[in-house]
């Protein structure tokens, strides 16, 4: 037992090493923080994947060959998989050249080439150069000079110049910064009345310039100082908290979160936190080719499917997400500014949030708001005040023109114009979650499927995906290859796959009445009937209806089955225990059959039948009467294409080799369903939609392929959770439901069941039971024909014999009169005789019996 348990701890360990991915970063110049401090967040950040650092020394940073292929070298001969630190020209190109992604965590400069390679923490020189003159705007400066020693000072000037022309003063003292030529600096500020000064400088020499406007007495009121700090070398301002200094603090947001942000607290800096989310975004990107090799990753890159777009984490210096090229899309300011507090003492705190990623000033620029406080707002009121750009496809009854006009301009808004079952939930929705929106058509006039390269997506996704449209308002079916570049909400509606014929003609039988019972059944009950007159005449010979000629005669055992169970008028029934135990079993089992098809004799009757040789989707391949298909591009096209059920494969087969057999449009198929035999092949909701509109169209079998119809929004949309909670509310208060009973509502077409009551008998179905009278009459009348003339042919031939054998008699009498004419006297003399012999007789034997009576009554 102790080996199996030692074999047990053997293999899990294995195991969970198999579980860990290793990666190797390479860190560049990174000194504030140790290697065991780094390992000890990325522990907590991701303990399934294992990182192992490496210090990379940049002794040479000048660029030039030999240092691009040293450094090349390097990474490839320590298997980096990133490179993570402060920019460095030389391993750009090196890490170009090995397709791993190079993590700045430091400023870059302006003409910096953007690549996929590359991504920056750290806002770029527009950024900055937007939230100054966001700052400059907001609180009215007018005159304002700008003090700095930055290398990229000169583009930073550019872009501020041209916002503020000739009300802005720069002054550089990269090269000079002794106190003679900074106090020089802040007396012509001063002798020009300029009373805003913007520092953008070192945390050295913006110390150096604010000691000298100490001496000056130019940090307190009416001058205001805005000290921004560009990277992570932040200035100190504790110095001046007992000057009464006007200071405000610009730099990058730090936030402190222990749900975002997995640094000790003593190891909370600007240049940590940094470092942090660099990790942290490497992380994540592993996390989306977990399990993955250098090699494989590399792979990845140079077929671009790193997206960067995909990135989108919360970290120590806010929510991160990048640009295709690998540019920091929003980013966050803290706005620091010295105060007194109610007891006198002056301290530095947070005095607004600068944001980047808006239009107008007053939604960049936060006062009074810290970053958590930003974010909670956000997560409540993701719309804010923009008007959301819907695209949209005209599909009724979800999307269609207000009373079928088909006109209005499809370029602009045209919500005003438009109506159906998706429109109304949309409406709901922006009024419970309130947002205001405009519509368009998409120009294609597609929901968005995959082209492979170079084309790409179409329809709607297309104008998710170039940000032309924020929300995607159309019946989307939610598949995979969707979901992987655009979101979706919840779903507002369960569709499947359905399909869609034109009605058969129908045909009436004059025999109709027999449709209640089925051919089988009418065999039986005939059998039944033989057989039970078979028993009653079999029971009838030897019981004490033996006497009775009704019974005992096969033919009226026969009739008087028959006649029972057509309800006949019989006058003599049988008398035999047994017999009438037949005959009472018949009778309850005339009454069923009878009850039965009475019951169902009406609604067969006012019912036409309809030679239809499809029961289901299934049954498509196997006939040959309808054409079929489904529209070009679609998902329905994609799940025949990829399906792995035979018959649904023989179905794409014959689509894809049968001329006409796949549509352009979902107006194109229900045209080809009206005017040929062809079956389409849609979304059930549409489906019943079209047929309950037009009662030429029939839906056949039960909707297959059962998937969600969603709208479709941006990948990572604030958008998304909002809508998704907004429909889960209006399906949890029966809105949902109220809405598709009125856009879907009740079919129009008459139901030949329902009202199978109500209709009167045509002569077409009626014909048959005239048929069955003439028919029976002709046979009777037949039957009689032939009796008739038998039985006179019978009649001739018997009066013949008997004329025939009157004349042979005549014959013989004349004979014998003949013979015994000379004999007659004699026998008539005898005759006379006899005749008095027997009257003598009678006459002695009355006397006799007088005279005893007479003596009798005497004695």
């Amino acid at each position: 037992m102790w080996i199996r348990g030692l074999v047990f701890i053997f293999l899990l360990s294995h195991l969970s090493l198999c579980m860990k991915t290793q990666h190797k970063v390479g860190i560049l110049e990174q000194q504030d923080i140790s290697l065991k401090d780094i390992q000890s967040f990325l522990v907590k950040l991701d303990p399934y994947h294992e990182v192992d650092l490496l210090r990379i020394p940049v002794t040479q940073p000048e660029m030039t060959f030999d240092n691009i292929e040293n450094a090349s070298n390097f990474l490839n001969k320590n298997n980096v998989t990133a490179v993570i630190g402060a920019y460095s020209e030389t391993y750009v190109q090196a890490a170009c050249f090995q397709r791993v992604p190079y993590i700045v965590t430091s400023g870059v400069p302006h003409d910096v080439v953007e690549s996929p390679f590359l991504l920056n923490i750290q806002p770029g020189i527009p950024t900055f150069a937007l939230a100054i003159n966001d700052i400059v705007t907001y609180f009215g400066w007018k005159r304002v000079a700008v003090v700095y020693d930055w290398e990229e000072g000169p583009p930073m000037m550019s872009l501020l110049i041209d916002r503020h022309p000739t009300d802005l003063k720069a002054y550089n003292i990269r090269h000079n910064t002794s106190d003679s030529y900074v106090r020089g600096i802040l007396k012509d500020l001063r002798n020009r009345y300029i009373d805003r000064i913007i520092l953008l400088c070192s945390s050295t020499n913006t110390n150096i310039v604010l000691t000298q406007a100490l001496y000056l007495s130019l940090l307190s009121r009416p001058y205001a100082w805005l000290v921004a700090n560009v990277g992570t070398d932040v200035a100190a301002l504790d110095d001046y908290l007992d000057s009464r200094a006007n200071l405000t603090s610009l730099l990058i947001m730090t936030n402190g979160s222990p749900d975002d942000c997995a640094l000790e607290k003593k190891n909370v800096s600007l240049s940590n936190a940094v470092l942090h989310d660099a990790f942290k975004v490497y992380m994540n990107i592993i996390d989306h080719h977990a399990n993955q090799s250098r090699l494989q990753m590399r792979k990845a890159l140079r077929k671009n499917e790193l997206d960067m777009t995909n990135i989108q984490v919360h970290g120590c210096t806010g929510q991160l997400s990048f640009s295709k090229m690998g540019v920091r899309n929003e980013t966050y300011l803290q706005l620091k500014s010295l105060g007194t507090s109610r007891n006198g003492t002056t301290n530095l705190f947070q005095y607004g949030t600068w944001r980047s990623g808006k239009e107008r000033l007053y939604e960049r620029i936060k006062p009074s708001q810290t970053y958590r406080s930003m974010m909670k707002k956000d997560a409540e009121d993701v719309f804010g005040d923009d008007r959301v750009r819907v695209t949209t496809i005209l599909e009724a009854p979800f999307v269609q023109w207000k009373n079928d006009s088909g006109c209005g301009n499809k370029t602009t808004d045209i919500g005003d114009q438009l109506e159906g079952f998706l429109i109304s939930i949309f409406e709901k929705l922006a009024e419970d979650l309130g947002f205001s929106y405009n519509i368009s058509l998409v120009p294609d006039g597609k929901y968005g499927s995959d082209k492979g390269p170079p084309r790409g997506w179409t329809g709607m996704v297309r104008q998710l995906l170039d940000d032309k449209a924020d929300l995607a308002l159309a019946p989307f079916q939610i598949t995979p290859s969707r979901s992987r570049v655009v979101d979706f909400p919840k779903p507002f509606m369960t569709k499947g796959t359905s399909l869609v014929v034109r009605k058969p003609e129908r045909s009436v039988s004059p025999f109709q009445f027999l449709m209640p019972l089925s051919h089988v059944v009418w065999i039986t009950i005939f059998v039944a009937y033989v057989f039970t007159a078979l028993m009653l005449f079999g029971v009838s010979r030897i019981n004490c209806d033996k006497h009775d000629r009704c019974l005992n005669n096969f033919n009226e055992s026969f009739w008087y089955i028959w006649g029972t169970l057509l309800r006949g008028n019989l006058q003599r029934s049988p008398t035999g225990i047994s017999s009438r135990i037949v005959s009472s079993t018949w009778w309850f089992f005339s009454l069923i059959v009878i009850s039965v098809y009475t019951a169902n004799l009406a609604a067969f009757l006012t019912i036409s039948n309809a030679h239809m040789p499809i029961t289901s989707a299934a049954d498509l391949p196997k006939q040959s009467d309808y054409n079929y298909g489904t529209v070009e591009g679609s998902q329905i096209e994609n799940f025949f294409s990829q399906t792995n059920i035979s018959h649904y494969q023989q179905m794409y087969a014959h689509m894809k080799i049968t001329e006409g057999a796949i549509v352009r449009r979902v107006e194109d198929g229900f045209r080809k369903v009206r005017d040929e035999k062809y079956a389409f092949l849609w979304d059930s909701p549409i489906i019943r939609h079209a047929i309950s509109s037009d009662c030429s169209l029939m839906e056949i079998g039960s909707p297959f392929d059962l998937k969600g119809y969603g709208m479709a929004a941006q990948k990572h949309s604030p958008f998304t959770e909002k809508l998704s909670l907004g429909i889960l509310k209006l399906n949890d208060n029966g809105v949902l439901y109220k809405l598709e009973g009125k856009w879907f509502g009740i079919p129009t077409c008459p139901d030949p069941r329902s009202s199978a009551k109500s209709q009167e008998i045509k002569m077409g179905v009626a014909s048959g039971m005239f048929y069955v009278l003439a028919g029976g009459l002709v046979l009777a009348l037949t039957v009689f024909v032939i009796q008739w003339v038998y039985y006179r042919r019978s009649k001739n031939e018997e009066v013949r014999g008997k004329k025939h054998e009157q004349n042979n008699k005549t014959e013989e009498n004349n004979l014998h009169n003949h013979v015994d004419r000379n004999t007659s006297s004699d026998l008539g003399k005898d005759r006379d005789d006899e005749l008095i012999t027997v009257l003598t007789r009678t006459l002695s034997i009355g006397e006799n019996s007088s005279h005893s009576r007479w003596q009798g009554e005497h004695l």
